[in-house]
């Protein structure tokens, strides 16, 4: 065949091969999600918006449509570590968000009166690899991952008698740094001295991610979504609004709060229920008067068990959060009122309340068709150990991992439920076990919690095998509490293992003291070098907190 009619007949082939292409490039490109609509505002939704933004570009328009007439929820609220990278992924500096937010660190947890009046213990951030003993001297353990954690000689010496420092205390410097009101880390200096997150102003930090987001391009819509419009197959083919008429989307997002407007009502997906397991189902909140200048800033949530529930204690920069989570089965909404009222004494005097109806429990899809259901429309568990905006976040990322075209394929839909309940469920029983391991029964409310709570199944095999050992790997796909976590409320409880692993009393107990020991001297080297946390907040806000009344 000539050369001519060669190169004739490869040129044809080569513009039949880019017609295919092209055509199946458009056909892809037409499967994209171009339209994202969130109803629902507050911190779910805004940061949500935000998320979304900063994740996808210009590439999806993101509409948020929230009504003017809606209050938000919470008087003050703490989170875990996690939000720390999520507004880094956001691109927001401390120094810019704190201040608009009323933020303050958080480096912990103290419980106060869960074993019995007068008795407390910490549950520190665990976040620094210099809790874990390679006594190999190898890198990599096939086995054992990052070593041996401080938890198990702290236990070795503790069940021995030669020591009687509690486990919070030996193997991390958060709760002397609590004690002490100390920032967890140097001013002008990126590093974290000491794991920590943030207490925050939920309200402040929607408005702000509100500016942000409409900033960077999202579309706010301030209106009442009056109706939603099904199509054939079931999914949301639009939202009506009372002013705004009818909004159209490829992907919604359910961030309406308990009411799941899209979700439970509109595509009636069945609401499963944790209340035989976590009794409260209520709360009041309300702020407090602090006096920074005067007794510092507490850089940890306080959580207080009372006769029905326990009392939240979240310091923000000019006042305190402060809330009681009952059960409504054992007081009524005047009663929960008064008691807080009594437990904050004057510096609660002429706040006003905000009672609030507690939905515990997930929806049994978490995304159903074109509808995906974020925060409290989704899931809540009861805010013991502030997972509330984590969930929030843990839910985004999964989003992103499962993000789906318009074909909307089962397979993505299924992996993101699967990994957000096996999240979820895990979380949950994390908290179900600070009731299990209570003590108490000296009110109707904590007979209940002992007699009458009903544990999962998954909860009872972690407890039965915390009976003969503290957890000595992290085997969860899906957990935000690892072993270090469980052992912190383990023993803080007193409910200690009867022995240690057998393998630690294999290792050198030089190990194990040297580690300790040095927990020890960083700890005073902090408590020494430290400033204060509110005279760091101070600094970040650029001036002392003003005096705060309602």
């Amino acid at each position: 065949m000539p050369a001519s009619r060669v190169a004739a007949k490869d040129s044809r082939r080569r513009r039949v091969v880019l017609r295919v292409r092209s055509r199946l490039g458009r056909i892809y490109v037409q499967q994209r999600i171009r339209s994202i609509l969130i109803v629902g505002g507050g911190t779910a939704g805004w940061l949500a918006a935000t998320y979304l933004n900063r994740a996808l570009g210009d590439s999806v328009v993101i509409s948020l449509v929230e009504s003017s007439d809606i209050g938000r929820i919470g008087v003050g609220e703490a989170t875990i570590p996690t939000l720390r990278f999520t507004m880094n992924f956001l691109g927001l500096k401390e120094e810019e968000w704190m201040p608009r937010c009323g933020a303050t660190f958080k480096t912990g947890v103290k419980f106060v009166n869960w074993q019995g009046k007068g008795e407390s213990f910490y549950h520190p951030f665990h976040e620094r690899p210099e809790a874990f003993i390679n006594p190999y001297g190898a890198p990599y353990y096939p086995v054992l991952g990052d070593g041996f954690s401080l938890m198990h000689f702290w236990l070795a010496k503790k069940l021995r008698g030669e020591t009687v420092e509690p486990f919070a205390y030996a193997v991390s410097p958060g709760p002397t740094i609590c004690d002490l009101r100390k920032s967890p880390r140097f001013q002008d200096n990126p590093r974290y001295e000491v794991p920590s997150a943030y207490h925050l102003d939920a309200a402040w930090v929607a408005a702000y991610l509100r500016e942000i987001g409409t900033g960077r391009g999202v579309k706010h819509v301030v209106d009442d979504v009056e109706n939603v419009e099904l199509d054939a197959r079931g999914f949301i083919a639009r939202v009506h609004t009372k002013r705004s008429g009818a909004l159209e989307a490829d992907l919604f997002l359910d961030c309406s709060g308990f009411r799941g407007l899209l979700v439970n009502q509109a595509l009636k997906e069945e609401f499963v229920s944790d209340r035989p397991s976590l009794l409260c189902d209520s709360a009041v909140a309300m702020p407090a008067r602090s006096n920074g200048e005067r007794d510092g800033i507490a850089p940890y949530t306080m959580a207080t068990a009372l006769g029905s529930g326990w009392v939240w204690d979240i310091p923000l920069f000019n006042r305190r959060g402060c809330g009681y989570v009952y059960s409504s089965q054992f007081l009524t909404k005047e009663q929960a009122e008064s008691e807080l009222r009594q437990f904050l004494g004057p510096s609660a005097e002429g706040m006003p309340p905000h009672h609030i109806a507690i939905r515990t429990g997930q929806n049994r899809r978490i995304w159903v068709n074109n509808c995906v259901s974020i925060g409290l429309s989704s899931c809540f568990i009861e805010p013991l150990e502030s997972t509330g905006i984590f969930l929030v976040e843990f839910e985004l990322a999964m989003l992103l991992t499962f993000f789906p075209d318009l074909s909307f394929d089962p397979v993505r839909r299924d992996g993101f439920n699967r990994a957000v309940r096996t999240l979820f469920e895990e979380t949950r029983d994390f908290v179900l076990m600070h009731y299990v391991l209570s003590r108490r029964e000296d009110t109707p409310f904590w007979r209940a919690v002992k007699n009458e709570t009903f544990v999962t199944e998954a909860l009872k095999r972690k407890l039965e095998s915390f009976r003969a050992h503290f957890p000595l790997l992290d085997g969860f796909d899906y957990a935000v509490f690892r072993a270090r976590n469980y052992a912190s409320i383990l023993a803080g409880m007193d409910c200690l293992p009867q022995g240690p692993y057998p393998i630690v009393e294999h290792l050198d107990p030089k190990l194990g003291d040297a580690a300790l020991a040095a927990v020890k001297t960083r700890t005073r080297e902090l408590v020494d070098n430290l400033p204060s946390h509110y005279e760091y907040l101070c600094k970040l806000y650029g001036h002392p907190p003003a005096p705060f009344e309602p």
